[in-house]
């Protein structure tokens, strides 16, 4: 309720005049991103119920995880470069077959990218993907501040906000990584976090390769 009330707050100011000239065209802007906000957390929290009821329909396909990744990657760079992020991927040439919903893993990983680019405070970020005869690894880290040893446990429960991410103005939902938790569950997979605080932290994926049936 808090951003809303704070929203309802901006616009009162600009329609009761207020603040007038150049602080109502900061308030029109502040409510502006409020806004955005909101309607991001409403699309998140819809998607977390569906995912959390099992109303949510997958489609799940065989996909070669590696052009995948780079088919996503590719939307990403004119981000990471406008946001003035180095980065590196480093994904495997050879074919890697795995059952994927690919809109669900589309939604993981710009989940996970957009996380590092509002909330980690670091300047370069990068993609690694790992395989062996039974699963897939996707490893995904940035130099960014780090997340306390408190919170790492946690910072997948549904709502949970580090104290950095409640101070923060660019503030957080808390859905976007229970989101993440819960597609790779329903695709069999894992996901976990290890992080040092001013040193950045790393998200790692895990899949199981796809196995034909004899």
């Amino acid at each position: 309720k808090t951003p809303l009330a704070s929203l309802v707050g901006y616009l009162e100011a600009v329609e009761n005049k207020i603040v007038i000239g150049e602080e109502k065209d900061e308030y029109i802007h502040v409510a502006h991103e409020k806004a955005h906000y909101m309607k991001s957390f409403v699309e998140n929290l819809f998607e977390w119920v569906k995912l959390d009821s099992g109303e949510q329909i997958f489609h799940f396909e065989k996909f070669d995880l590696n052009e995948l990744s780079r088919n996503i990657i590719a939307d990403w760079i004119p981000v990471l470069e406008s946001n003035h992020f180095e980065y590196e991927f480093v994904i495997p040439e050879t074919e890697y077959f795995i059952r994927i919903d690919v809109n669900a893993y589309t939604r993981v990983l710009n989940n996970l990218f957009q996380n590092i680019i509002i909330h980690s405070a670091g300047d370069k970020m990068a993609l690694h993907i790992c395989e062996d005869i039974q699963q897939a690894k996707i490893i995904i880290s940035d130099n960014g501040k780090g997340i306390a040893a408190k919170d790492l446990t946690s910072i997948f429960d549904r709502f949970y906000r580090t104290d950095a991410s409640r101070n923060s103005s660019k503030g957080g939902s808390g859905i976007g990584l229970s989101i993440v938790k819960k597609i790779m569950e329903d695709h069999g997979g894992q996901v976990w976090a290890t992080s040092k605080e001013g040193t950045g932290t790393t998200m790692y994926l895990a899949l199981r390769k796809y196995q034909e049936v004899p």
